[in-house]
């Protein structure tokens, strides 16, 4: 590690060569690297740079980026980097500032200051560059045994390899001359966040209006639909096999048309918002295999996504579909000579899971605790024996119109009705204390009990977290939480629960914007359902979906299917290792390992899939290379477009590297392999499958 101290020996002579130098509009600041004592170096002095380059011991990076050497070079705001080497248990500690607070509570300690100027930058904006400056982000490493260093990277990989290797980011410190890609990331994690993956179609548009225009156009967005498909017998009839079979007692249909609508549809934010909303209200084909009913249920999700929660609830609640999945449907008022009690699944899944959770939460999700230091209960079983009371008298309306009687057949054609004579009509104790009178009706008492469930203060907490993990992040801040809760609280003209609002909150929101993320347990794991879109979107894929449809099971994540009302995995889902949240890594084992890794395989690897001939309509899947054959001669290139539209850019120099030796170790005039094999490889590296 001396042999870093020995650049310092010799600079009375670059600072000679240096003033010899004649100024020009910009010049280079370049990294080197010392692969003995693992030290990194960057210098704007051209005297440095002739000596580094003599130098048989430190070699370049490969990294540079321009500066402004004078003043009078430099635009306006711009201002003089201070230049610390600081020495550290036999390390000399290169690190340049442009924050004068930062120069200013530096020069109080015994620095060698390096005398001169090498160049002027300008100072970031909360993190940011203006578009026409090219951030640089400094990081900062240091392995408690002397080894402190500093690095300076132009582009989100280089800092993205960095913190893989353990390095801390400071952020971007300089803005320098060249062009700013902060806000094309910032754009593709929002397309990765709020749709069903980024196409390039989608970056110009968001570009073109602003992250804000697009969210407004979104909302306003023409409506996809499921199909309306007709009733069937609850029963399959001994002549329905085959497809007959598939298309009526399967969700086939309504996972295939999920599909279609993800990869085409207009309403990309709809969609995702739906997609979170049926991960959080569950249902599944695992007990509701009749597609149409299925698909009516799925409609609810999208037709009121942007809408209020309250409704949500309700048209949820009677929903056949529910009805059945729950136990809601034909829950029959108590009669003790008869032992008949009302069942209590549907207002135990309704408190617990889709509206206050267990225990009593502050507005940023923390739990409130008692004098133990105990969570507390935020309702009791009397409470929710009280909630199944409520939801008596409930049933499946008559098939082909009329007057329900007690306890029908299942159908779910439409909302589930109430025969009066089956409700409890004595009176019932809620959550706080409230009080519902005796001798109301079916609709009064759940209205009312929705009513009372609504305006829990743990609803707005509670939501927001489920939707910031489902969309944005599984592990967000309790600030973050926090915001988006005071959003469902009050949008801000005293209406709570308004799913717009709150969607846009989320969305917008300083911890889910930016171009790259530093945090440790930031984002989320890429679950089985997205990771398909995203691929068949970003590389310009046409698809029917009833391949990918088909194999997502072996990825854990059939469509609509979850193994239960928990839904594919809990919210609350930690990796033992660090123990931050991460839900969708409940359902990440060695089997969906290599299941992913396949799929991404057959799709990209193979030819193209056939149409199945017994779906009407099929189309088949298939992948146009040509745009990515056109890129293949220059891997780098190749590799970049990809990493791109994949991780917003963030795939890490290390990635990159291995991969486009991988791109060139294949003959040059093949060029679909090589496209193939580049987004094969882009497809399953970690910032692709992790989205940050």
């Amino acid at each position: 590690m001396r042999n870093t101290v020995r650049i310092f020996a010799t600079l009375s002579v670059a600072l000679a060569m240096q003033a010899g130098a004649s100024s020009a509009a910009t010049a280079d600041a370049v990294e080197y690297y010392h692969a003995a004592s693992n030290h990194y170096f960057l210098t704007a002095s051209p005297g440095e740079v002739a000596f580094m380059d003599g130098s048989p011991n430190w070699r370049r990076t490969g990294a540079s980026f321009k500066v402004w050497p004078t003043a009078a070079d430099a635009p306006a705001g711009a201002v003089a980097a201070c230049v610390y080497n600081a020495p550290v248990i036999g390390a000399d500690v290169r690190f340049y500032s442009v924050d004068m607070g930062e120069c200013d509570f530096l020069s109080t300690f015994d620095l060698a200051s390096y005398g001169g100027v090498q160049f002027y930058a300008v100072p970031a904006v909360n993190g940011a560059c203006a578009n026409d400056l090219q951030p640089i982000r400094r990081g900062f490493f240091d392995n408690g045994q002397g080894n402190i260093n500093f690095r300076y990277s132009t582009t989100l990989s280089a800092a993205q390899d960095s913190m893989d290797r353990g390095w801390n980011d400071n952020g971007v410190t300089l803005c320098v001359p060249g062009t700013s890609m902060a806000r094309r990331a910032d754009i593709i994690r929002l397309l990765r966040q709020a749709t069903f993956g980024p196409t390039d179609e989608l970056i110009s548009r968001v570009e073109q209006l602003g992250i804000n225009a697009w969210l407004a156009e979104q909302f306003v967005a023409p409506k996809s639909a499921y199909p309306d498909l007709p009733y069937v017998a609850f029963n399959r009839p001994d002549t329905c096999t085959g497809s007959c079979s598939r298309d009526n007692y399967t969700l086939f249909p309504v996972q295939v048309r999920f599909l279609q609508n993800a990869y085409t549809g207009q309403d990309q934010l709809r969609q995702r918002v739906a997609f979170a909303l049926s991960q959080i209200i569950v249902t599944s084909g695992i007990e509701v295999n009749h597609p149409y009913g299925m698909a009516r249920y799925q409609q609810i999700l999208l037709d009121h996504a942007f809408g209020n929660y309250r409704d949500v609830l309700y048209h949820t609640t009677l929903s056949p579909v529910m009805g059945r999945f729950l136990d809601m449907a034909n829950s029959n008022k108590p009669d003790v000579a008869r032992g008949i009690s009302a069942n209590e699944n549907f207002a135990r899944e309704l408190l617990q899971l889709f509206s206050v959770g267990l225990y009593d939460m502050n507005m940023d999700g923390t739990l409130k605790t008692n004098q133990a230091g105990e969570p507390i209960p935020t309702y009791s079983q009397t409470t929710v024996e009280n909630f199944a009371r409520v939801f008596t008298g409930w049933t499946y309306p008559p098939v082909g119109g009329g007057t329900a009687t007690r306890n029908n057949g299942v159908n779910y054609e439409a909302p589930m009705q109430a025969v009066q004579s089956n409700h409890d009509t004595n009176a019932k104790t809620l959550l706080n204390g409230v009080v519902l009178p005796a001798g109301r009706t079916a609709e009064q008492d759940l209205n009312a009990a929705l009513d009372n469930i609504f305006n829990h203060p743990n609803v707005p907490p509670f939501v927001a977290r489920q939707l910031i993990q489902k969309l944005v992040g599984g592990s967000p801040s309790p600030a973050y939480v926090g915001r988006v809760a005071a959003v469902f609280a009050n949008n801000g003209f005293f209406q709570r629960g308004d799913l717009r609002a709150v969607v846009q909150a989320i969305l917008t929101d300083p911890e889910a914007r930016g171009d790259l993320k530093a945090t440790a347990n930031y984002g989320h794991l890429v679950e089985p359902i997205l990771l398909t879109t995203q691929m068949m979107r970003g590389l310009g894929g046409t698809s029917d979906g009833v391949y990918e449809s088909r194999q997502l099971g072996s990825m854990a994540q059939s469509i609509f299917s979850a193994p239960s009302v928990f839904n594919f995995y809990p919210p609350d889902r930690k990796l033992p290792a660090t123990g931050s949240t991460a839900p969708e890594f409940a359902i990440l084992n060695t089997g969906t390992v290599f299941a992913r890794a396949n799929f991404i395989n057959n799709i990209v690897m193979g030819n193209a899939i056939a149409a199945d001939t017994s779906v009407t309509g099929a189309t088949g899947t298939r992948i146009d290379w040509t745009p990515w054959q056109a890129l293949a001669g220059n891997p780098a290139a190749l590799v970049d477009k990809l990493a791109w539209t994949f991780t917003a850019g963030s795939l890490s120099d290390s990635a990159r590297n291995i991969i486009i030796t991988a791109v060139n170790a294949v003959s040059a005039t093949d060029t679909l392999t090589r496209a193939k094999t580049a987004a094969y490889l882009v497809l399953n590296a970690s910032q692709t499958q992790v989205e940050r």
